[in-house]
């Protein structure tokens, strides 16, 4: 993987097939938007204003091997500047297949592009009638007084990541694999589905304001995290104003230099909201996407030891008289399986961790084995709050990263590097991940149809999950054929879960 030094201005040089291209890299950067109102920080740096022009984004060929050996490679030059022009058969344009034009809203609010692909042989995609149906869970209060409220999870395919691997995609047609085509499909199922709450993972720095902020127009407010280093995407949480204020956010980078196991790029991004009914009943969001390489589970499990450290810190309440977690929902894209020990920690509440150690020293960023800041550990225990300047990991959202000393973790080395995982937060996944006649769910394609998107949610008394969009079993989605295609946008398939909130339960 190319690793490039932090700047605001880069040049790569990216060699594919014999062709060659300079393209200028535009630095990271955080993004906060609400319809009328955009906030962005670059490299610590805030400005204020539009978000800016699609110009921004770079193509740069990965190459990392996603599900099976590349076979050939193309590669996008539609850079900020360009020093050498490639060959046009290999660089996107309006008028190319991959690049797919604007995308547009028809006056009656639904997309104008989603049409049968002509280039896969006229052959319609068969949808079971019960494919995607609203599964009732448990039994509905009559009387319930509370908030109820949907969260939708989706990973909707970065375009630039599509190009970078189109390997992947030889079976789609070529109709299908446009982005004003596969836009116009993820913009009508989410608005199908119409969630109150919208966590997406794999958003193209480019499109946010070409297309994401179409959701503004709609009533959503949106955060949104870029991964670090040279990725164009990031991922972002939506929410409806007209339901919800945004109290507080944060990110999370799992690049953190002190350790050699947490060398990767992905992050992660949490918001405590509070519903406009009941403001002191806030409800804290995360979402995320964890690395791929399917070989790499110790990189995942390190990487959601630090998130839940951080939901840990972030979720935690104490008004004084009561001290709590606030109800908490994780989704996100966490390329695991349902036997893997990421879920494994996810659901159980623990895992052997020894497998997947490397020579890494967790004291060094003060995150112990029960996915917890050593500072928050100890301040929780004199009643005192921890904010960042008092943890020890680096994230670049702050002056300097911030990696301050923090507590001596020489003093407490038996709670880091014991081989076992644990984390106090009692999640439960929405999805059951086998069907009752024993079949499997399944979220996407990798090799084989697999789940890999999840949404988890608190055992907290106040949040009770009353229903979940249902998730085809593995021979269904057989049905499907490849993906993207006549009717799904992406190459995964989206989540949705419908929640109520005591508010007087939830009230600290």
């Amino acid at each position: 993987m190319l690793k490039l030094t932090h700047s605001f201005y880069r040049y790569s040089r990216v060699t594919c097939e014999n062709i060659i291209c300079y393209s200028t890299i535009v630095g990271q950067h955080t993004h906060l938007s609400c319809r009328g109102e955009t906030c962005v920080t670059w490299n610590g740096a805030q400005l204020f204003g539009p978000l800016g022009p699609a110009s921004f984004q770079s193509r740069l060929l990965s190459s990392i091997k996603k599900r099976s050996r590349v076979k050939r490679s193309h590669i996008n030059a539609n850079a900020t500047k360009i020093h050498k022009q490639m060959n046009n058969s290999v660089q996107p344009t309006v008028t190319n297949f991959s690049y797919g034009g604007q995308f547009e809203i028809s006056t009656d609010g639904t997309s104008s592009e989603r049409h049968s692909d002509s280039d896969n042989d006229n052959k319609q995609t068969y949808i079971p009638p019960d494919f995607r149906i609203w599964e009732p869970v448990g039994k509905k209060s009559s009387s319930f007084e509370g908030f109820r409220f949907r969260v939708m999870s989706y990973n909707v395919l970065a375009q630039y990541l599509l190009e970078c691997h189109p390997y992947l995609y030889t079976n789609c047609g070529l109709q299908n694999l446009k982005w004003k085509t596969r836009a116009a499909k993820i913009y009508d199922e989410i608005l199908s589905l119409s969630p109150d709450i919208l966590c997406l993972q794999e958003v193209q720095v480019s499109h946010l304001s070409t297309f994401y902020s179409k959701f503004e127009e709609m009533g959503y407010c949106g955060i949104f995290k870029q991964k670090t280093g040279e990725r164009q995407d990031g991922c972002a949480i939506y929410f409806k104003k007209s339901l919800f204020d945004l109290q507080d956010h944060i990110t999370v980078e799992f690049y953190q230099p002190k350790m050699p196991i947490l060398n990767r790029d992905n992050i992660g991004l949490i918001a405590k909201l509070a519903p406009k009914c009941s403001p002191g009943t806030p409800v804290v969001v995360a979402t995320t996407h964890l690395l791929y390489n399917p070989k790499r589970t110790d990189v995942r499990l390190a990487q959601l030891q630090l998130l839940l450290a951080e939901i840990d810190r972030f979720a935690y309440s104490n008004d004084g008289k009561e001290s709590d977690y606030l109800p908490i929902i994780l989704t996100g894209d966490f390329n695991s399986t349902p036997d893997s020990a990421v879920v494994t920690l996810l659901d159980r509440g623990h895992v052997s961790a020894s497998p997947y150690r490397d020579t890494s020293d967790w004291k060094k960023i003060g995150v112990t084995d029960n996915c917890q800041h050593l500072s928050v550990y100890l301040n929780r225990q004199k009643g005192v709050s921890t904010d960042f300047s008092m943890i020890k990991i680096y994230n670049s959202d702050y002056p300097d990263g911030r990696l301050d000393p923090g507590s001596d973790p020489q003093q407490h080395t038996e709670l880091f590097n014991s081989g076992d995982l644990a984390h106090p937060l009692h999640l439960k996944s929405v999805y059951s991940k086998v069907k009752h006649d024993g079949h499997i769910e399944a979220t996407t394609f990798q090799d084989y149809w697999v789940t890999v998107d999840y949404i988890y949610f608190s055992g907290h008394n106040a949040l009770k999950l009353v229903e979940r969009l249902r998730l085809p079993t593995a021979a269904e989605c057989a049905a499907l054929g490849w993906l993207p295609n006549d009717h799904l946008g992406s190459d995964h398939l989206a989540l949705a879960a419908t929640f109520e909130l005591n508010t007087l339960k939830s009230s600290l």
